[in-house]
């Protein structure tokens, strides 16, 4: 039941999707009003790094804590069929930071005195510390719940080498909800430096 504390570096890459609904209250070429109406469907992928700190809860439960810096990498519309992709300059959304607050669940598995592995589940909550709009787009929050493996090696008794390969599915919630946001997924790699105490 020893309990750990340790800090590290992590990456991330996810997509995140959404459906858009545009109207549209215009006068026609023969000065008819009328309504017209089309959908947008959008998947945004983005890429991010960043640092976390965890703590050991005993030897089944950690708690993380950490900064992630999300850089929107490419967003794809598709409209009847149609589809265009946008890099670079042409994204809507700018580069944020965020905050990760997740409890993991981890059972570990003994290999040798210096080598553990543990399988892991459990839920991260992201929050988006930017609120700026660009024509319409604003960064949202999630609710991520993943899992994948892990594991410690040892360099001595008190010390060790922590990583995480992680997968999860992530479900939006705040930022603008003329965004249809539904679902996005990811990869999550973390490794740090950790102490027990």
């Amino acid at each position: 039941m020893d309990k750990a504390a340790g800090f590290g570096v992590l990456f991330n890459t996810g997509s995140t999707s959404g459906q858009i609904d545009y109207v549209d209250y215009g006068v026609d070429y023969y000065g008819n009003s009328g309504k017209t109406s089309w959908t947008t469907d959008w998947t945004m992928k983005r890429a991010g790094y960043g640092g976390f700190a965890f703590f050991g809860l005993g030897q089944n439960w950690e708690l993380n804590l950490g900064f992630l810096y999300k850089n929107p990498t490419s967003l794809k519309l598709t409209m009847d069929k149609e589809s265009e992709t946008l890099t670079g300059s042409d994204l809507a959304l700018e580069a944020a930071g965020a905050l990760q607050f997740g409890l993991y669940w981890k059972y570990p598995i003994v290999v040798s005195e210096t080598l553990v592995f543990f399988p892991t589940l459990g839920t991260d909550f992201e929050l988006s510390l930017s609120t700026d709009n660009y024509e319409g787009w604003v960064w949202w929050d999630d609710i991520w719940v993943r899992a994948g493996i892990g594991m410690d090696f040892f360099f001595s008794e008190s010390t060790f080498l922590r990583t995480h390969l992680i997968y999860g599915a992530a479900f939006p919630v705040g930022g603008d909800s003329d965004l249809g946001l539904t679902f996005g997924h990811g990869l999550l790699l973390k490794a740090g430096i950790g102490f027990m105490f």
